[in-house]
């Protein structure tokens, strides 16, 4: 849930604009005056306080009451403040144009704005589209009139008599000065860089909030009146009023993002009008809407929006918009037999991301149809039967032909995975086999037996058929991704090589032309990265020079080679970097020296693939050291030389493919991973750390045990933490084997001195070519190839996770008295939430109505909840009695059938367990017939919270519920999740905050990127969805079930919103799925994916009875509508009714199916359409039968492990078996004490044998802990079985089982060694390194400790100086000093710098000093040149620069009197003067929170603020001010001689510093 916590910022921030409305200005719209008095929104003036609590600045209220709208104005003004330096130098430009230009400026201003504006058509076309544009406005805008009275009955308050009318107005806006709630100006909106927007004219946004204004630094300016401007915008960025019209419009748009620059140059293509001759009116339409909204938005808004000219194509391109999106290369040839069998070797490796497919493959679980049932095998495939079946050629073709369908099913015919996993069934045969958690029941031998042979054994149970996943079909098209980049990169290089084969024989070079057309003729055979990599290794080496290569492209013609391709190997010509492509780089001795090496590369590679010496070197007659005397003639460079030639000589070799690929297989085979922890590691990772403890110390573990597990990503962030360090590498002995076997195949048998000699070189050679070339680069490899197997670990968590939530069935409670089974279970189910709060939100309650939507609302302020384990109160208080009543009657009301009780704390159990059922049970004894008939029962059970709670802080909530507050819509969102938990995930992963990322899925998730973890929940998604189906009706007229639309086959964000606008045009509903394609102009090949999951039903507020065919709301998709007819035709007999009257009666009595032979009709419907169509005629039976049968999962209770992580949230994870916490005693009973977490508030228990080492009796336990007494515990057990408080509650569990004994707390080996056990690479003890430098920082840090105590007595003459040390000063200030004493004092171990101790303040029980380092320049004795003595190193240095306690130079000053006279002394008479301010307020920090908190309380409308002396960092100030019902802010303010530094800006005074922060309080 971290990541969750990070999320609500992100989130606020993205509705900041839809938010705003809330808390918008009023002052400069009049409409706003009409909305502020019709719903009691308008300004609420409080009244003055009492006892020095004020009030300056009043904050408009907000209905919804969260922190939302605080953030998100935050978010706005920010937003604002972006513009702020633009804005001022379009100004000044537009001021220096002016005075050169004359009037001209204005004029060709007025021409732009002339030539933006629009007409009525253009304004009628736009509202046709959904496009909704402000309409500029003309004339000044009207001043909102002085309100005179509140429609919610709020107060008013007048100004004192005797004020002139501004300071009657100062007055309303700001209230008295002596107090704390001084409301808070948002900063007024300065000129707006829009395109034609009149500055003067924009709709205020900042007018609840404005004062005084004032300049940029806080100074109050007056104003003058000015002609308008106009600000015309280079960049097209629309004003925040128009962002917030285009959010209303089309969602979330916020921000501007940082590829602008890259879509300024795509805008043009983009803006370019599309040439259809023969495009439809309605395309046309909505194509000039979109050339209209180009013009008045932002390339991005309209990106984020979906409204770009590309965006435009993928709408109207009839293939599946998810493979539009997909950026898979073009091959100019496809081999889908050649991809197939590539594809079935990759399933069948041990690659991660395809280990699962490849079991669910071996054990062979699938639906197989014989004599019209549904069979499959009992049990998974033995290792023998797999054997057996991978030696079955028969089998191993069906398989391929099987992969081979697949991929023309995808790239061909453009159909998505669900697509053919549901309608092309008989073309899949093994890859849609079953995984083991999804197969369905199959009927025992028994069950077969008392049947009377309706069953047989091993036949499906129909109503046990679940959704399922199709992991195998994910996998084929993830690996034909994967291929053709594979396939493209050879293209690419088979081009490359052709230019470099050309320019080498225009060069006559045969050697190249050779080398180059082996690597021509081996890129057919290589179907790895890693082989194409080993090839391109080789091929730099042969490589012509630049100009050769570029002459050779050249000279190519168009047909050899297009204009883009050329283009593009130009501009990836390089230099070759090593080998014989520096030939024009090598000298004479060179060459001669490595032709006495005696073999090439190529022969090494010849004897390697060999595995025998087919070529032995040839040894030079004189050694090699003679030689390089004949070759060099300067001894010294003779080495250099030797070195130069042995490293040429060996990344040839190591160039060598087959080379590589040896040592590649030994690698990986024997390599291992070792690490250490850092001193910091050692530190930070203990054995219960949730992200690294299992990989803190690991020794030599093999590279094989990481594969399928995410163990390296948490290595590698851990290193990139600084926490770990790892080694990599092959073990010493398999190491030198591997240089022996090259040394055989590379060294003269010959035992003369030349040939030894020259076996030396041949030795150093293979040194430097393994160990300097090769290993380095396969360890590097490697990394890669590892984080990549770890990535898809954990992609495949957050996948299983998301599944978990989509594949869940809804609530759905069965009828007690139901006499059909298929209505054992309740299809419209009432759903009530509560969603706690500490009574600012209060306990909400709220109903929805059976399609999801709001109906009614109860607030409980006095439904608090108590803190766990404390005892409740004896008698429930009045004001609570009247709240039960209140909620029974509310209940009562609605006869809800479930209540969904958030699980966001343990402080609410006591709402569930005591209010909640007390309120059921008067419900019960005093209105029995308010019950639900159905169940007779009001079920109250715990749900997860965290999926509610993103909906409510994302976009989505604010525009559905924007009247509402955060509670309300968690409340919405927690009930909606209870009747369709797919339809609400689905939302928060279709909308653009993708708001379903911050779920917490894995440890490991933040390392991976937003669009990794998306595409794998995608997956999941997209499985569920396209099974679940969505009705297209009820989609249309509930938003949030809309959201799933997208993740239908065929369809995404852009097709989805396009066919639900083109329903809503046509009149908000659809009869038949064929309405559909026609209405939204739908291509063939995007119906025949979609058509299947999209339900039309019958609903009585939808549809009439007339026109509506039962078939389309089923699963049989209309290709198979034919197989229905003649189902119907076999059933029914020919020609005794019309067609559609025979589909009706046979939906309407499926029961004659039984009359039909499905097998001899599914083989006539096959020969007759020349498709295979078995297993769809199965589906199609089962649907006729059961249409559209929910086959999710079934509701379940959560669990009490599940209940406790839902309360303890974050917590949970933190909560390990052995780590050490800090609790709170609560009560000591006879055989156990009772104990709170501090960090979580957690209940557990100790017992009393666990108390002490000690055996202590009952009164020693309770006079040892009393309650109220703090300890440290180790946990040792997590939800213990059979513990419970039955005393206190049922739901009182005590969740952690606790111990205190001295022996347990001191004994963190035996963790560590848990770990050891549980992983045998896994060491606890320390390694000599780690003992080392632990050695080595303890002495560093003695050595740092004793130079830092050793103080030396300064030679400085000033009365204020005393060599004294610091701690005296201060002790001495404590007991007697005032504000403002100060004294100079020497600063241990240091001669360049002193210390300036200033008495800062003395409060009520303590007294603030503070240090200011004064930092000494050049010695004199330097600056005469007459060295360093001891002495002189004793004198003051001169300047002086004073550091401030921010770290910041405050001045520079001569001398010390200088220091005193223009630094100290303003210094404190700036302390005085903020001390002495009214808002000053004496305490400390928790203290003075609680005050800002309860003038907040006393006036929800204000915003309180004081300032106070920070007592956590002496000789600071902090400004404290509450804008939300969260925590107050605090932001420090640092006194300095020329006034207050805030913010990072300087102000002269504290009145200064506060005006300007008011107008500019939610910057950041």
């Amino acid at each position: 849930m971290a990541d969750a916590s990070r999320f609500v910022d992100v989130a606020a921030e993205e509705t900041s604009s839809e938010e705003e409305e809330g808390l918008r200005s009023t002052d400069n719209d009049v409409e706003g005056e009409k909305t502020g008095s019709e719903g009691g929104k308008g300004n609420v003036l409080a009244d003055p306080p009492k006892e020095g609590v004020g009030e300056d600045v009043v904050v408009k209220e907000e209905k919804k009451g969260s922190e939302d709208g605080n953030r998100a104005l935050e978010k706005g003004t920010k937003f604002v403040d972006d513009l702020d330096e633009e804005e001022e130098e379009e100004e000044e430009d537009d001021s220096d144009e002016e005075e050169e230009d004359g009037d001209d400026e204005p004029k060709k201003r007025k021409r732009d704005e002339e030539e933006l504006e629009l007409d009525e058509d253009d304004y009628a076309l736009l509202a046709e589209q959904g496009v909704v544009v402000q309409r500029q406005k003309s004339g000044k805008l009207k001043r909102i009139r002085k309100k005179t009275g509140d429609d919610d009955g709020n107060e008013q308050h007048n100004a004192p008599e005797g004020l002139t009318a501004e300071e009657a107005l100062k007055h309303k806006l700001f209230g008295g000065y002596e107090g704390i709630e001084d409301d808070i100006a948002e900063e007024p909106q300065e000129e707006d860089a829009d395109v034609g927007i009149d500055v003067d004219e924009e709709e205020d946004e900042m007018a609840d909030f404005i004062v005084d204004e004032v300049d940029e630094d806080g100074e109050p300016v007056r104003r003058k009146k000015t002609k308008k401007k106009k600000v015309v915008s280079t960049t097209g960025v629309v004003s925040n009023h128009a962002l917030r019209e285009a959010q209303e419009i089309f969602g979330d748009v916020t921000g501007l993002l940082e590829e602008y620059e890259q879509m300024k140059e795509a805008r043009a293509a983009e803006e370019a009008p599309v040439q259809e001759e023969n495009e439809p009116g309605e395309d046309r339409e909505q194509s000039k809407a979109i050339e209209i909204a180009a013009k008045h938005f932002d390339p991005e808004i309209l990106k984020e929006s979906y409204l770009t000219r590309k965006d435009e194509t993928i709408r109207r391109v009839d293939a599946p918009e998810r493979m539009q999106m997909q950026e898979i290369p073009q091959l100019q040839y496809v081999d889908y037999d050649q991809e197939a069998r590539w594809i079935y070797d990759q399933l069948f490796s041990s690659n991660a991301p395809q280990r699962l497919a490849k079991t669910i493959l071996e054990q062979g679980r699938k639906e197989e149809v014989r004599n019209g049932r549904l069979f499959m095998r009992a049990e998974p495939r033995t290792p023998k039967m797999i054997q057996e079946w991978r030696d079955s050629e028969q089998e191993q073709i069906a398989l391929l032909a099987a992969i081979r369908d697949v991929l023309y099913f995808l790239r061909e015919d453009n159909l998505e995975v669900p697509t053919i996993a549901m309608y092309r069934k008989d073309y899949c045969g093994e890859l849609l086999n079953y995984r083991a958690e999804d197969v369905p029941s199959l009927v025992s031998h028994d069950e077969a037996a008392r049947s009377d042979g309706n069953l047989v054994a091993g036949q499906v149970k129909l109503e046990s058929r679940l959704l399922r996943r199709w992991d195998i079909l994910w996998a084929v098209e993830t690996w034909d991704v994967k291929w053709r980049f594979l396939q493209h990169r050879c293209e690419t290089l088979v081009k490359t090589y052709n230019v470099a084969l050309s320019a080498a024989r225009n060069l006559g070079d045969e050697m190249k032309i050779q080398g180059i057309q082996v690597c021509l003729d081996r890129i057919a055979e290589s179907s790895t990265s890693e082989q194409l990599n080993d090839l391109d290794a080789k091929f730099q080496l042969l490589q012509p020079h630049q100009d050769a290569m570029t002459e050779a492209i050249e000279a190519m013609s168009l047909d050899e080679l297009d204009t883009s391709q050329r283009s593009r190997l130009l501009s990836r010509l390089r230099k070759p970097s090593s080998g014989m492509g520096r030939l024009g780089r090598k000298k004479s001795y060179h060459e001669k020296l490595m032709e006495g090496i005696g073999m090439s590369a190529e022969e090494l590679s010849d004897n390697i693939m060999s595995n025998y010496k087919k070529y032995a070197p040839v040894d030079p007659r004189s050694p090699a050291s003679e030689m390089l005397v004949e070759l060099v003639e300067e001894q010294s460079n003779r080495d250099m030389v030797m070195r130069e030639v042995i490293r040429l000589a060996a990344e040839d070799i190591a160039a060598e493919p087959e080379l590589r690929k040896l040592v590649r297989d030994m690698y990986r085979s024997s390599a291992s991973i070792s690490t250490i922890p850092t001193i910091d590691g050692a530190r930070v990772v203990d054995p219960f750390h949730p992200k690294f403890a299992h990989i803190k110390r690991l020794r030599s573990k093999p590279l094989a045990l990481f594969y399928g597990t995410s163990d390296f990503l948490a290595i590698n962030a851990a290193e990139e933490d600084g926490l770990i360090k790892l080694s990599m590498g092959m073990p010493e002995a398999q190491k030198s084997q591997l240089s022996s076997q090259l040394q055989d195949l590379f060294l003269s048998e010959g035992v003369n001195a030349a040939a030894q000699s020259w076996n030396d070189v041949r030795r150093g050679i293979i040194y430097v070519a393994l160990n300097e070339i090769i290993l380095p680069f396969l360890e590097q490899e490697l990394r890669v190839h590892l984080l990549s197997e770890a990535r898809e670990c954990v992609k495949h968590s957050c996948r299983e996770s998301i599944w978990e939530r989509v594949s869940s069935a809804p609530y759905r409670p069965k009828a007690v008295n139901a006499s059909d089974p298929d209505e054992e279970t309740i299809s419209e189910v009432r759903v009530m939430s509560c969603v706690c709060g500490p009574g600012q939100p209060p306990t909400t309650f709220v109903m929805l109505d059976a399609a999801g939507q709001l109906v009614d609302i109860l607030m409980c302020g006095t439904f608090v909840g108590r803190p766990p384990l404390k005892r409740p109160e004896p008698s429930t208080p009045t004001k609570v009695r009247d709240d039960i009543e209140r909620l029974a009657k509310f209940i009562a009301k609605h006869s809800p059938h479930i209540l969904a009780f958030s699980a966001s704390s343990f402080n609410y159990a006591s709402i569930k367990d005591e209010l909640i059922q007390e309120a059921i049970n008067q419900v019960v004894d005093d209105m029995p017939g308010s019950l639900p008939v159905e169940t007779g029962m009001i079920e109250v059970v715990w749900c997860e919270p965290s999926v509610a709670k993103l909906w409510a802080l994302s976009a989505l909530s604010t525009r559905e519920l924007r009247e509402q507050p955060q509670n309300v819509r968690e409340g919405v969102a927690l009930a909606r999740y209870m009747k369709d938990p797919a339809a609400v995930v689905a939302a928060l992963a279709g909308s653009h905050g993708k708001e379903v990322l911050s779920l917490s899925q894995h440890p490991l998730q933040d390392y991976l990127s937003k669009e990794e973890r998306m595409g794998a929940m995608s997956e999941s998604i997209i499985t569920a969805v396209n099974q679940i189906g969505v009705d297209v009706n009820l989609a249309v007229l509930n938003e949030w079930l809309s959201w799933s639309l997208q993740f239908v086959s065929g369809l995404g964000p852009r097709k989805a919103k396009a066919t639900l606008n083109a329903i809503i045009k046509s009149g908000g509903a659809v009869q038949a799925r064929r309405e559909i394609m026609d209405l939204s102009n739908m291509g063939k090949v995007v119906f025949s994916n979609c058509a299947g999951s999209l339900r039309i039903v019958e609903h009585a507020n939808v549809i009439g009875e007339n026109d509506f065919e039962p078939i389309d709301g089923t699963r049989i998709h209309p290709e198979d509508y034919e197989l229905v007819r003649e189902l119907a035709k076999s059933a029914l007999g020919q020609g005794i009714l019309e067609e559609e009257l025979m589909i009706d009666k046979l939906f309407n009595d499926p029961a004659v199916l039984h009359k039909v032979d499905a097998d001899i009709l599914a083989a006539e419907m096959e020969n007759r359409m020349q498709v295979k169509k078995h297993a769809n005629f199965m589906d199609v039976i089962l649907e006729i039968q059961h249409p559209y049968r929910d086959m999710r999962r079934q509701w379940q209770k959560p669990t009490t492990a599940q209940i406790f992580n839902y309360l303890a949230g974050e917590s949970a994870s933190f909560l390990r078996r052995g780590r050490l916490v800090q609790a709170t005693v609560k009560f000591v009973y006879r055989d156990f004490v009772v104990v709170i977490l501090d960090e979580s508030g957690i209940p557990g228990f100790i017992d009393h044998f666990d108390v002490s080492d000690q055996n202590l009796g009952y009164n020693e336990v309770r006079d040892l802990l009393q309650p109220g007494a703090s300890l440290t515990a180790r946990i040792v057990d997590i939800l213990p079985q059979g513990k419970s408080l039955d005393d206190i509650g049922p739901s009182r569990l005590a969740f952690v089982q606790l111990c205190t004994r001295g022996s347990v707390l001191q004994n963190n080996a035996a963790y560590e060694q848990e770990l050891e056990a549980r992983d045998l690479f896994y060491s606890s003890a320390k390694t000599e390194q780690e003992v080392a430098a632990e050695r080595a920082q303890r002495q560093r840090a003695a050595e740092i400790a004793k130079q830092k105590d050793k103080t030396f007595s300064r030679l400085v003459n000033h009365n204020m100086f005393q060599n004294r040390d610091v701690k005296e000063v201060d002790l001495e200030f404590q007991g007697h000093g005032s504000q403002g004493d100060f004294l100079f004092t020497p600063v241990s171990g240091k001669f360049d710098r002193i210390l300036l101790t200033l008495f800062f303040h003395r409060g009520m029980e303590s007294v603030v000093v503070s240090h200011y380092l004064i930092r000494e320049g050049e010695k004199e004795s330097v600056r005469t040149g007459k060295g360093q003595s001891m002495a002189s190193k004793l004198q003051l240095g001169k300047p002086l620069t004073v550091i401030g306690i921010d770290g910041t130079p405050i001045g520079t000053y001569e001398d010390l009197d200088e220091i005193c006279g223009r630094c100290i002394d303003p210094l404190v008479r700036n302390m005085l003067a903020i001390t002495g301010h009214p808002k000053f307020r004496e305490g400390y920090e928790e203290g003075l929170e609680k005050v800002v908190k309860s003038a907040r309380e006393a006036k929800p409308n204000v915003v309180p603020y004081l300032l106070a002396v920070s007592y956590r960092h002496p000789g600071a100030y902090y400004l404290c001010y509450l804008v939300s019902r969260n925590r107050p802010r605090r932001e420090y303010i640092f006194p300095l001689p020329d006034g207050y530094k805030f913010r990072d800006r300087i102000f002269n005074n504290v009145d200064h510093m506060l005006n300007w922060w008011k107008s500019n309080c939610f910057k950041k």
